[in-house]
């Protein structure tokens, strides 16, 4: 996730004098990786890279945090200042306080903080407070909603408003009720899209009702802030992550505060964000306090201890590292350390909560010892022995032989489109649909790699008359109420009657997997003429060739005595199959080594036919019989004659 944050934005929170490039510099080397900066009305912008597992760092506040860590391991004076987790709870008095009725559901929203203000004016915000947002890519609005923005970027907090007059009352009251969505509810979010939902989202309904709060990804429509908003509910809160994600999936519907609650962010925040915001809001909105802070917090968060073996440490890092320069560590991050020859235990803060295992504690202190510091060094012992994938090694063998061989592969979506499955007329109730597909190109996982070879070939027809192209990939077929079995297939398409072609193909990838070629292909695939395409197809699956190879080889000596090869022409019927001639023939004899198709013109199909005695030079004599035998076996098993 990137996120753009102003210098002096930054600067809010980090006392420090170092530049914009020592800052990008020394950020990436141990820390969050800044892309690039640019300037924006002279000031410095950092485009900043956050790793997905640390939502603590995707803020201003939280560089700032990563920065005064960072900074002085390279000489360079840096001191996070107004940290808001040592801010006071202020008693705040309301002037009057006015009624709403608060439910909630604590395995769904684990702490819910809220707060009524009266007598605002949702208007243009200030001029510092417009540039910041615009600079960290926020359009600004009115007063309130730069408020929720400003603290979503600056702390990695998001918050809502609502505005109280328009929330739907029940018994006379103002009702806030979430719970999960049922399937098929509707809901008309900020942007203007109603969406219909899946069932089981995170929603806010009213006293009347209505769906009122997409939470967590986006607020509704009926109770938007608006001009002639006099008074608000400022809303912050965290909720179940797997919820939001599935959420914002299913609806194709992602936002920033949606992609900050789906990581899990720190529930002991939302309370100082809440505080934070009344007091911006009082300062540039006129808010006046109109009823106490609810804070509904079931669930405290208790911190947890993690553990590592100090061999273990030492080992990743090639290095010993004394107990005093560990401690500095871990207690610039935020961790609190106990350090005994053989461990390191530390009790994790709430916003580290990415910590659960020995690793991470391991990477903590690497990255901030820094990686650029560890010494290179050849692992002690043996090389640990890689036993290598059956699959992917023939997938490879498979397509540097394709190659060589003249053949182009090509790669093409993993999902059919609808038309492509009633095209080739698939069963599209037994084939896998995505839910919410990006195109209606992408529909449905492929249960065969047909369809898009042959639309490769088609799109490059023009370009090249005679194509050769393969694909090797994953299909998926069909299983009832299971998961697909996804399995390797090679598909390999020409342009014209390449029948021939094909079969030879097939019988050298047999011959490379130490399969003997069968009689029928059936088992492991089938060849096929596209006639009114114009194409032939090769296909076949790959695992059962991976299931049957005899990758061991039999080699046999040169002969010492030569050869004698001859060719026997024969006239056949209309669409005869040459294979059955070609075994009947080899089985004849044991002195035929082999007996392979040379040429075939309309009605004759010539034979190559190469004979050889291990024992001695054959003499016409010793060929005559046999050649006599072939020429009568071919015609009272098949029917054909020698063409003279």
């Amino acid at each position: 996730m990137n996120i753009l944050i102003p210098d002096s934005w930054l600067k809010r929170f980090l006392i420090t004098k170092a530049t914009p490039k020592q800052l990008q510099k020394y950020l990436s080397l141990c820390g969050p990786s800044i892309e690039r900066i640019y300037t924006d009305k002279g000031e410095p912008v950092y485009d900043i890279e956050i790793t997905t597992n640390r939502p603590d760092a995707m803020s201003a506040y939280g560089v700032a945090r990563e920065a005064s860590v960072i900074l002085p391991r390279f000489g360079i004076a840096a001191k996070l200042i107004d940290d808001p987790y040592l801010l006071e709870k202020k008693h705040l008095r309301p002037t009057e306080e006015k009624p709403i009725h608060i439910e909630t559901d604590s395995l769904l929203n684990p702490r819910w903080t809220s707060i009524i203000l009266d007598n605002v004016y949702a208007t243009d915000s200030p001029k510092w407070l417009q540039e910041l947002l615009t600079k960290a890519g926020i359009r600004p609005i009115n007063t309130v909603v730069d408020v929720t923005n400003y603290l979503m970027i600056g702390f990695g907090q998001p918050c809502h408003a609502f505005d109280y007059d328009r929330i739907g009352k029940k018994n006379g009251i103002p009702w806030m009720k979430l719970r999960a969505s049922k399937k098929g509810e509707k809901l008309k979010t900020l942007d203007g899209k109603s969406h219909t939902l899946w069932g089981d989202d995170i929603v806010i309904e009213d006293g009347t009702g209505k769906l009122m709060d997409l939470c967590g990804i986006m607020g509704g429509e009926s109770s938007s802030i608006t001009k002639d908003t006099k008074t608000i509910v400022l809303f912050v809160q965290t909720y179940e992550p797997v919820h939001i994600r599935k959420s914002m999936m299913k609806l194709s519907h992602r936002t920033d505060a949606g992609s900050l609650f789906e990581k899990g962010i720190d529930s002991e925040l939302v309370l100082p964000v809440l505080l934070l915001g009344i007091e911006l809001l009082q300062e540039i909105a006129g808010g006046k306090i109109a009823s106490p802070v609810t804070d509904i917090y079931p669930k405290p968060y208790k911190p947890r201890t993690v553990t590592c073996s100090r061999k273990k440490l030492d080992t990743y890092l090639g290095n010993t590292l004394e107990t005093k320069h560990i401690k500095d560590i871990l207690e610039s991050l935020g961790l609190i350390p106990t350090i005994t020859p053989k461990t390191i235990t530390v009790l994790v803060p709430s916003y580290r909560r990415d910590i659960e295992i020995d690793v991470d504690i391991i990477e903590e202190i690497a990255r901030i010892y820094g990686y650029h510091n560890i010494q290179n060094r050849l692992p002690d012992g043996e090389m640990p022995i890689v036993i290598e994938d059956p699959t992917l090694h023939w997938e490879e063998e498979i397509k540097i032989r394709l190659r060589d061989w003249g053949y182009t592969e090509t790669y093409t979506y993993s999902m059919l489109s609808k038309q492509q499955m009633d095209e080739w007329q698939l069963d599209c109730t037994k084939a896998y649909k995505t839910e919410n597909p990006l195109s209606n190109e992408w529909v449905y996982m492929r249960p065969t790699l047909v369809p898009s070879v042959i639309s490769s070939v088609k799109q490059n027809m023009y370009h090249k008359e005679s194509l050769k192209l393969f694909e090797l990939s994953i299909i998926y077929e069909y299983r009832e109420q299971n998961l697909p079995l996804e399995r390797p297939v090679l598909c390999v398409a020409w342009t014209g009657n390449k029948y021939l072609e094909a079969k030879g193909l097939a019988e050298t990838i047999f011959k490379l997997f130490g399969i003997p070629f069968p009689d029928a292909l059936e088992k492991y695939g089938f060849v096929n003429e596209i006639h009114d395409q114009a194409i032939t197809v090769l296909y076949l699956y790959l695992d059962i060739f991976v299931k049957n190879a005899l990758p061991k080889r039999m080699f046999t000596p040169i002969p010492k005595y030569p050869s004698v090869m001859e060719d026997l022409a024969f006239l056949v019927p209309e669409k005869f199959a040459i294979g059955p001639l070609i075994t009947t023939l080899k089985n004849a004899n044991p002195l035929i080594e082999s007996v392979t198709l040379l040429d075939a013109h309309e009605h004759t199909r010539t034979l190559h036919i190469i004979y050889q005695d291990k024992e001695k030079n054959l003499t016409s004599e010793d060929v005559f019989p046999i050649r006599e035998k072939l020429i009568k076996l071919a015609d009272k098993s098949f029917g054909v004659t020698l063409k003279t």
